[in-house]
């Protein structure tokens, strides 16, 4: 197992590219059972600054706690900004957030749909869920803001879902990419107060962002942390139909001893794309590559752990939607303390999982069959 150090490289990984900072502490949590508390409690404790951006931010009693959470802490004085999407969050009556804005909070909604909007610009949505309190402690992963989400004993539905606590220098760079989102839709320039840079632990991280002008960054960053793989690749993704690329990069990895693992929605809450994912299956498979099955609650989570130590969690899907026209983020750290973490986790979901069998996969229904290739071939609409 690789130790972990305050460098940005262990073994064969390394992070690249711009925006490696160091001194970090990242954690991982599991669902909304560990992740709302922890997000609640740090908006309680905010002195300076909030800046929130969740794709999809529900008007029901989850959305109602963290919505009066952000109210106090405008009504104590400090600066909240708040972006949903407009597509993502459509069924959000804008009334809802009405009392968060007379209390002198600032909101916007990204791309909101209308009648004049060209058709086409309503795929670019803004997909991340990120939450940075005081530029110092930053949420990201895949969970949005809703029942959905939410713990059983809070009357949710428990989706399964994996979110990055993040504290130090690469929460900082979360409210820079929060920021410059903000800037475009309303023209405020907020990075002059960007709180100074402090030290809470040891792991060099990044946060990764996929955008318009930069699409392939988080993809290519999978794709180079897998060509690194030596021992292990675990990815667990919701929504997983990815391109040839990432497909070669996982079969070359099998092809040299690696040991390959995929952790897939077999409950979802996007048919269409389960019907796209089963379609890659039997090819996956016959490269060496074991599939699984989540058929638990609904599976959301964006997470990986190669060799168990380059980790990312993020809202990044592997489907065409999230390289080719979402706002994408993710935090990519090599550290072995949070890969033994992921691992672990990637272990015990693998428990309550259903292992996809090459030998009996063929005997699944012909209709079956039918709409994953039809909905393959559609792939680039998902």
């Amino acid at each position: 197992m690789f130790r972990s150090t305050s460098l940005a490289r262990q073994g064969e990984h390394r992070l690249e590219g711009r925006r490696v900072v160091p001194n970090n502490r990242v954690q991982l949590l599991i669902d909304g059972a560990e992740a709302f508390p922890a997000m609640l409690d740090a908006i309680a404790r905010a002195k300076q600054s909030i800046a929130m951006a969740s794709y999809i931010f529900a008007g029901d009693t989850t959305g109602v706690r963290f919505r009066d959470a952000l109210i106090e802490r405008v009504r104590a004085g400090i600066p909240v900004r708040l972006m949903i999407d407009g597509l993502g969050s459509f069924l959000t009556d804008e009334g809802f957030f009405a009392p968060f804005v007379e209390a002198g909070g600032s909101f916007i909604i990204y791309r909101r749909p209308s009648a004049w909007r060209p058709a086409w610009t309503l795929r670019r949505r803004d997909h991340r869920k990120m939450l940075v309190v005081d530029d110092e402690i930053g949420f990201i992963g895949g969970l949005n803001v809703g029942n959905n989400y939410a713990p059983l004993q809070w009357g949710g539905e428990g989706w399964h879902d994996m979110q990055a606590k993040v504290e130090g220098p690469a929460a900082r760079e979360m409210t820079r990419i929060f920021n410059r989102t903000w800037r475009r839709l309303t023209g405020d320039n907020w990075d002059y107060r960007l709180a100074p840079a402090t030290s809470r632990g040891e792991v060099s991280a990044q946060v990764l962002e996929s955008r318009i002008a930069h699409r392939y960054v988080i993809q290519r960053a999978y794709v180079a942390a897998i060509e690194r793989a030596r021992e292990t690749v675990r990815i667990t993704n919701a929504y997983f139909v990815p391109t040839h690329s990432v497909q070669r990069a996982l079969g070359k990895a099998a092809a040299r001893g690696v040991r390959v693992q995929l952790l897939l929605a077999g409950a979802t809450d996007v048919p269409p794309v389960l019907y796209a994912a089963r379609a890659l299956y039997q090819p996956l498979m016959e490269r060496g590559i074991e599939v699984y099955e989540w058929h638990q609650q609904v599976l959301h989570a964006k997470s990986a752990v190669i060799d168990g130590c380059w980790c990312t969690i993020g809202s990044y899907n592997f489907n065409h939607r999230s390289l080719l026209h979402d706002l994408e983020a993710t935090v990519a750290c090599v550290d072995a303390t949070l890969g033994r973490a992921l691992d672990q986790q990637f272990e015990d979901d693998l428990m309550l999982s259903h292992s996809i069998d090459q030998a009996t996969w063929h005997r699944r229904e012909p209709h079956e069959k039918i709409l994953e290739q039809i909905f393959y071939k559609l792939r680039v609409f998902l």
